[in-house]
């Protein structure tokens, strides 16, 4: 195998155990038998477990604001709509994309090992790509003018944990869809009277 493909398959593989196992307690050997390769395979590729950890929390930041995030700043949807896009797609993300959803969860609650520092610098980047939206649909008079757009930004992307768990706990996908509706329109979209 080509190293650029075997360092592909050790990484999707490195989700899944991470995913199973936890960012605390994947070993190289969980990800060598897991992989299916020799101890020593993996160590080439990934020589300590930080650069191991490090791969995959890149690759689920990668993920989430390249291919979740980013593709709706070109968009010309109204804001509130675009970010309803966002939860959403995020959504669909637990089914299609689940290692890295569940990687994504345990780091956002992860206060240790150097996990939290990591885990701040993809916050601000997820709130800079939300704040980006926000700003965009206040110049087009799509989000209420007296709106903070930093506070909402962490808000939005609080939502995150509740589709969590409102999938985890048996909620339908239309279910998740009408309640982030209702919160989002309501709480960005400037409402009746308002100057």
């Amino acid at each position: 195998m080509a190293p650029s493909a075997r360092r592909e398959q050790l990484l999707g593989c490195a989700l899944r155990t991470f995913a199973a196992k936890g960012l605390g307690d994947t070993r190289h050997t969980d990800l060598a038998q897991d992989a299916g390769v020799a101890l020593p395979t993996v160590f080439h590729y990934y020589p300590t477990r930080d650069e191991l950890t490090e791969a995959v929390l890149a690759e689920v930041s990668r993920f989430l604001l390249d291919e979740i995030v980013a593709p709706h700043f070109d968009s010309d949807m109204p804001a509130p709509l675009a970010i309803e896009h966002i939860l959403m797609t995020f959504c669909d993300a637990i089914d299609t994309h689940p290692y890295h959803v569940r990687v994504w969860l345990e780091w956002s609650v992860a206060l240790r090992d150097g996990l939290w520092e990591r885990y701040l610098l993809f916050y601000s980047a997820a709130l800079d790509g939300i704040g980006r939206l926000l700003a965009h649909g206040a110049l087009a008079g799509t989000i209420a003018p007296d709106l903070d757009r930093e506070d909402a930004a962490r808000v939005i992307v609080g939502l995150a944990h509740m589709i969590v768990q409102m999938r985890c706990t048996g909620s339908t996908r239309a279910q998740v869809d009408h309640t982030v509706r209702l919160l989002v329109r309501g709480y960005l979209q400037p409402q009746p009277g308002s100057v």
